[in-house]
Parts: C-alpha cells; sequence; structure tokens
C-alpha cells in the first residue's frame, strides 16, 4: 500500500522535535541507529525494527533491535529484500496489513519463509538521495500498523535521515583521522629506519628543511610590514625604531605583554634584515626544564641524559649564519643564563654532556613579558647579561593603549580568515566595531583575532554584537546606557543598585554574606534594599542548615538567624515547619 501525505497533529510534531534534538546530539553512528531503531518501535508499536543502508558494495543490514531493544543476530535473514528494494526504487513508503495476503507479497519466497505479517517500511533520504530504508514489521499480528503510523515513522525517519548524514560524516572523518595518524605511524617507522642507515647526513638534511623554511617565509620587506599593521602613535614609534635598525645586526630586546606580537617583530627584524637569506629559529625558554633547554639551545652528545639516544645538534648550530629568536628569556634559569652569556660574550657553544666548544655566528633577538630590568633589581636576572640583550629595546603597546588601530586589525583578520567568503561580503555591524574597542583586551591582538575568528564562524562572515563573547558586549552596553542618561545621582544610584544586587545573588539571598561581600554593615545593606527598592532573592534555607547553625551558636536562636542571614521570626516559623523543638 502507497500512502498519501496527511497532516499530524501538534502533538505529535512536538513529540518527534524532542526524538529528533536527541538524535542530532548522538555522534556516534552504531548508538545512533540503535537509538533511532528504538524510538521508531515506540512510534509504531513494532515488534521489530531494521536500517538498511545502501553501501558501496550494496545493500547492507546496519542495524536490527527489537521491541526490548535488544540486538538481532543474523539481521538479513529476518527482512523482506523485495520490500527493502521496492522502498528504495520508488522512495515511497509501504505498508501491508498482512504481508501473506498481500497480492503483490504473494510471490515472495522471503514473505513466506519468514512468515511475515504486518510490514511499515519507510525511506531514508538525505536530499534527493536515498540513503536506505527504515523497516518495521510484526510476525505475530497483522493489521499492526495503519496509515497513521505510517505518516508518523515517515516524518521521523526524515529526521532520522538527517542524523544519520551527519554522524555517517563523522564517522567518515574519524576513519580517514585513523587511516591519517596509521599512515603518520608507518611514516615514523620508515623515517626512523632512514635515520639509522644516514645518521652521517641527518644534520645536513635538518640545516636543509630550516633553510627551504626561511626561504618561505623571505618576502621583500613590504609584504612583511604589511603584516604590522598600526596607525596609533606609539606604533609608529616602534616602527620608526625598527627602521633605524633594520639593516643593522644589533642585538635587540623586545618588551610586551602577551599577545602584542613579539614574535611578528622578531620576524620582520629577521627577513628585513642583513640575514634575510640565513635560518631564522625561534623558541620558547619557558617551555623547557633547563636541561632540555639546554639541548634545544646548544645541542647534546649521547648519553648526556636518559633518552639521549644519538646527537643532537641545538638552534644555535642550525642557525649559524642567522637569527635566534628567544622568546620568554626572563624564565631562563639561572645557569642557563650563564651559558647564554658566554655565546653573546664569546660567540662559542658546547652541547650538553660534551667537552668541545663550537663557534656560532648567530643575532640573538630576546623577548619577555616581564621587566627584566625589575628582575635585575630583585636578583632574578644577571645585570650582564640583560645588559648585553637589552642593546636596543622595543617597548611593544598593549592593545588597550592603540585602540585606533582595532578597526584595522579587524579588518586585516576578517580578510586573513575569511573561510572562502569574498572580500566584499565581509561585514561587521558599527555597534559590534564600537563593542571591540571599547573593551581592554588583557590578551591583546592574540584575544583580538580569537573573537573576529569566533564571531566570524558563527556569523558565517557577519560579525554582529550578539556573537560576541558576553565579556566584550557587556562593557560596551554598559557604557552606552550610562550615556543615555547623564544624570549624575541616578547613573550613581543604578550602579550602586546593580552592585547591591550583584551580590546578593552572588550570597544566594544570604544578607550576612552579601553586606561583607559589599564591605559594609548587615543594616547598611538593609537600607540600601529600602532606599534602592530592590527585591531582594528569597534565601532558601534548608533544615540542615538550620540544625547547623543551632549547633554552631549552642542553641542561640537569635545569632543562629543572623548566621544563616534571616529574620529571627523567619527562624521561629522555620523550626515550626521542620519540626524542631524550641528548647
Amino acid at each position: 500500500m502507497i500512502l498519501a501525505t496527511q497532516r499530524l497533529d501538534s502533538a505529535t510534531y512536538e513529540k518527534i522535535f524532542e526524538i529528533s534534538k536527541r538524535i542530532l546530539a548522538q555522534m556516534n553512528l552504531d548508538r545512533l541507529l540503535d537509538l533511532i531503531l528504538d524510538e521508531a518501535i515506540l512510534l509504531s508499536g513494532a515488534e521489530r525494527g531494521f536500517i538498511v543502508l545502501n553501501k558501496p558494495e550494496g545493500i547492507e543490514v546496519q542495524s536490527a533491535r527489537n521491541m526490548d531493544k535488544e540486538s538481532l543476530k543474523k539481521a538479513r535473514d529476518k527482512v523482506s529484500m523485495a520490500i527493502v528494494k521496492e522502498v528504495t526504487q520508488t522512495q515511497q513508503a509501504v505498508l501491508t496489513l498482512d504481508a501473506g495476503e498481500d497480492a503483490k507479497l504473494r510471490d515472495s519466497e522471503s514473505v513466506h519463509r519468514m512468515k511475515l505479517r504486518s510490514i511499515l517500511c519507510v525511506p531514508l533520504k538525505s536530499g534527493e538521495e536515498i540513503q536506505g530504508v527504515l523497516y518495521l514489521d510484526n510476525r505475530f499480528a497483522s493489521g499492526v500498523f495503519q496509515e497513521s503510523h505510517a505518516h508518523i515513522v515517515s516524518v521521523f525517519a526524515d529526521q532520522a535521515s538527517l542524523g544519520i548524514a551527519h554522524a555517517s560524516l563523522l564517522e567518515e572523518n574519524r576513519r580517514r583521522q585513523k587511516e591519517l595518524e596509521n599512515n603518520q605511524k608507518v611514516i615514523l617507522r620508515l623515517n626512523k629506519a632512514l635515520e639509522e642507515k644516514v645518521a652521517d647526513q641527518a644534520h645536513e638534511l635538518e640545516k636543509a628543511r630550516l633553510m627551504l623554511e626561511a626561504q618561505e617565509l623571505n618576502a621583500p620587506r613590504a609584504d612583511r610590514y604589511e603584516e604590522i599593521i598600526g596607525e596609533a602613535h606609539v606604533m609608529k614609534e616602534v616602527l620608526k625604531t625598527l627602521d633605524r635598525i633594520i639593516d643593522s645586526d644589533v642585538t635587540v630586546y623586545i618588551h610586551g605583554e602577551s599577545g602584542t606580537g613579539k614574535e611578528l617583530i622578531a620576524r620582520a627584524l629577521h627577513f628585513n634584515g642583513l640575514r634575510r637569506n640565513h635560518i631564522y629559529v625561534s623558541t620558547n625558554c619557558a617551555s623547557y626544564s633547563e636541561t632540555l633547554l639546554e639541548s634545544e639551545l646548544f645541542g647534546h652528545v649521547r648519553g648526556a641524559f636518559t633518552g639521549a639516544e644519538k646527537d643532537k645538534k641545538g638552534i644555535f648550530e642550525y642557525a649559524d649564519g642567522g637569527t635566534v629568536f628567544l622568546d620568554e628569556v626572563a624564565d631562563m634559569s639561572p645557569g642557563m643564563q650563564a651559558k647564554l652569556l658566554r655565546v653573546l660574550q664569546e660567540g662559542e657553544i658546547r652541547p650538553l654532556g660534551s667537552n668541545r666548544s663550537a663557534k656560532v655566528n648567530v643575532r640573538i633577538i630576546s623577548a619577555s613579558n616581564k621587566d627584566l630590568g625589575e628582575l635585575v633589581k630583585q636578583g632574578k636576572f644577571r645585570k650582564d647579561l640583560f645588559y648585553r640583550l637589552n642593546v636596543v629595546r622595543l617597548d611593544l603597546p598593549a592593545l588597550r593603549d592603540r585602540k585606533t588601530d582595532i578597526p584595522k586589525l579587524v579588518d586585516h583578520f576578517m580578510k586573513k580568515n575569511k573561510m572562502g567568503i569574498p572580500p566584499n561580503f565581509l561585514f561587521i555591524e558599527p555597534s559590534a566595531l564600537k563593542a571591540l574597542m571599547t573593551y581592554d583586551w588583557p590578551g591583546n591582538i592574540r584575544e583580538l583575532e580569537n573573537e573576529v575568528n569566533r564571531a566570524m564562524v558563527m556569523g558565517k562572515g557577519s560579525i554582529t554584537r550578539d556573537l560576541l563573547s558576553d565579556g566584550v558586549r557587556e562593557k560596551y552596553e554598559f557604557e552606552e546606557e550610562m550615556l543615555r542618561d547623564l544624570n549624575l545621582d541616578r547613573q550613581v544610584s543604578g550602579f550602586e543598585k546593580r552592585i547591591v544586587e550583584r551580590a546578593l545573588l552572588e550570597a544566594q539571598g544570604n544578607k550576612v554574606k552579601a553586606s561583607k561581600l559589599l564591605g559594609i554593615s548587615r543594616f547598611t545593606l538593609h537600607q540600601k534594599i529600602r532606599q534602592l527598592q530592590i527585591e531582594a532573592p528569597k534565601r532558601r534555607v534548608t533544615p540542615e542548615e538550620v540544625a547547623q547553625a543551632l549547633k554552631e551558636c549552642k542553641g542561640n536562636k537569635a545569632l543562629a538567624a543572623r548566621k544563616l542571614g534571616i529574620q529571627r521570626q523567619t527562624l521561629y516559623h522555620k523550626l515550626d515547619r521542620f519540626g524542631e523543638s524550641e528548647e
């Protein structure tokens, strides 16, 4: 029986909608198919259910369940393939009240062999493509499924198809990821074998790799400067200093908060300077222990420490003739500071565990978000090393000190991460840009870029204020609200009211805790609640809290009420309600 379209009542749609939310939340394909069958059996009253999917190798039963939510074995032998093929070809649901008596199925060998009775089979479609079928049956009773069941299951199947398509895509991605990981493991094994055969060439190969990376990054000066976005006066001063030293070989120290672009400046110094045709290597000194940092910078010989199975060159040897950028140099241990000083003074390095020294010719650019001068005063950083590193100092301003650059930075990040969207279709709402310029950006440019990227993803290329993070949006909205009313008394009262309300909310209505948070007395808090017409959240006190307060106050109800942040009369009422004795 091929069915005509009918409308479902709102309650049924709502039920299917709730089921659909669970389906779309399930990312594992096998568990999803079981969930779809369990829900379909409940919706239709079927005895069994099967999901049959089209695969490149042919039709395959992917999941089979019974009304007890148990999986069925040898599922393919339990399904009428004649019905499956008909639904797959016509893309129309098929309902039979009694398969044994159905004229269309009378000649079907599988129907008689399996003694099938009531059958409902609906297509699973993704757009115009048929994914497979949802097959429900009952072997013991005829007429189990009516047209109403067929329509409900058909609507449900449309939602289930979306879930299957989504989960299948995720599973395929996981399969490919696994395949990629396996391939990477094979490559690693091959690389290891290759390294063992050509150990004598390993250092030269690494040097060649770094040289290739340097050549890829080595663009004309104009291109490198284009990545440094800055029209604010403080940034222009930085760029002026950069221009003065770009053609020299002077040691440079870059100071700035995290996320201000210290490595971007270091790259500009190298790739536009005298050493542009040589290797540039960067490392973060805070990421290593002292031993590993020494190995990273100066290399090591075999057996220098546990795991040192062969000789390894350090980045100073790899970058010989080029530039080494040492980020977070302030986090170096005193021992490492002494060894770095030797490089700056003598131009020599000594690999960890070795008694030989090697001459190197590198330019050192260092950076930190800490004040090296202050650390010198505290005795935490060597004065002689400080003077060697701090020949030229570049102070990078925090983003909050150059907010006029935010529009250009936002435009740069939107074009840089446009996700395939044509530049003329990228859009940012004026109020969203104002909100970005109002926020203080403790994470600086890195935080701004992350915020822009997240909003672009959420808005598919269009950034509106509602897509911004709460912290970014709230400060702008608060200032906008204040600017709408310039009456000082009303603004002060409004601000005071918000602070008191927030303290009460934090304290869950406990006025004693709220007054402590505000740094005022409980009497003053009660006055402000009345004056500012604040509706304080009701303090919900549990019997356990009452018992604990009375115990701590040794039965003194006045002290217990004060501790709980409620009136004494309220405590009496609660004692009566909780059945506690006043004695």
